[in-house]
């Protein structure tokens, strides 16, 4: 009774006897209900075989079993009223500030997967991907039947540098769950890393696929096209990603440069121009753009970006500087 007991802090089960009978007799219905959602349940003997050949122990999932010892949700409520407000800094790119509030909860919630892969997302931004791989090996015993958190393991083992554990990981939670999105644009980007262009644009495919409303696989699958020549293949998936988010910088930046090698830079201007309405920091997006005046006639316009490029301070422009530079300089021989 929320009206009268806002906080929840008197327990009515006593009063109800007859809606707590009927809670019990639903919670045992879903206790025999065999299919459950991936992740909430025991791990599949096929499942389990293919974990195990990756090298991973999977036996049931934590969630498995209630625990008869848990604690009453509602006095965890300012937990997780802490955990939102921490949780919202963190998307809001703070991850310094919500991280030692992340780290208080997850050594106070062990129990709490959400809590502990929170944290690992948190270590992770901050720049400690080996402390977030730590977290998510530690989860990953606890819930291994969580295909999500393979997932995130692999990600931050990609970032550590550890890219056998990363590939690993990747294929655990396609063990798990084969349509993953976010783990099949994963083992692309890992396959890319590896120079497999083929095999990332496969992986990229079924992502884009199983989820077409995320407009980062198809930027992501139109450059696997890209290195693979097939230009036509590529502007296809980026269209189809500004389809997705009309602004996406990635997908615009790789059309504009498609549209470039195929001689159409009018076209590209356009596209390069729509990638730095939404990143006006995405620098290689501004040299493809002095790149597309300067093919298409505008010779001024293209020094004015290539000299904006070389004002632009910090090692993240570097790339960029020095090809606007010597494009300057081409530009002054012709001249």
């Amino acid at each position: 009774d929320v009206i009268a007991d806002p906080r929840e802090t008197t327990n009515l089960a006593g009063t109800r006897a007859a809606v707590v009978q009927e809670m019990i007799g639903r919670l045992k219905a879903f206790e025999a209900d065999d299919t459950a959602p991936a992740g909430t349940g025991a791990v599949t003997p096929e499942a389990a075989e293919r974990l195990r050949a990756l090298g991973y122990v999977a036996g049931a999932s934590a969630g498995a079993a209630p625990d008869p010892h848990a604690p009453n949700p509602a006095k965890r409520i300012e937990a997780w009223t802490s955990f939102e407000r921490a949780l919202s800094t963190l998307t809001d790119g703070n991850a310094a500030e919500a991280l030692p509030v992340l780290a208080g909860l997850s050594r106070e919630n062990p129990s709490g997967p959400v809590f502990q892969s929170t944290y690992g997302r948190a270590l992770l931004e901050t720049g400690d991907a080996a402390a977030a791989v730590t977290v998510y090996r530690e989860a990953i015993e606890r819930w291994p039947g969580d295909a999500a958190l393979f997932h995130d393991l692999s990600v931050a083992a990609r970032a550590a540098g550890n890219r056998d554990e990363a590939i690993r990981a990747e294929q655990a939670a396609l063990a798990l769950d084969g349509a993953s999105p976010a783990a099949l644009n994963g083992l692309g980007l890992l396959h890319a890393d590896a120079g497999r262009a083929a095999d990332a644009a496969s992986a990229f495919e079924r992502a884009a696929r199983a989820d077409p409303s995320n407009a980062s696989y198809w930027a992501n699958l139109g450059n696997a096209r890209r290195e693979l020549n097939d230009l036509a293949g590529a502007e296809s998936a980026y269209r189809r990603g500004l389809e997705a988010d009309a602004t996406h910088p990635d997908a615009a930046n790789g059309l504009g440069v498609v549209l470039v090698q195929a001689g159409r830079p009018l076209e590209a201007i356009q596209s390069f121009e729509r990638a730095l309405q939404r990143s006006p920091d995405f620098h290689e997006a501004r040299l493809n753009l002095g790149i597309a005046y300067q093919q298409s006639g505008d010779v001024d316009r293209a020094a004015q970006i290539y000299r904006e490029l070389l004002a632009t301070q910090g090692p993240a422009a570097a790339r960029e500087r020095k090809a606007a530079s010597e494009l300057l300089k081409e530009l002054g021989a012709r001249s």
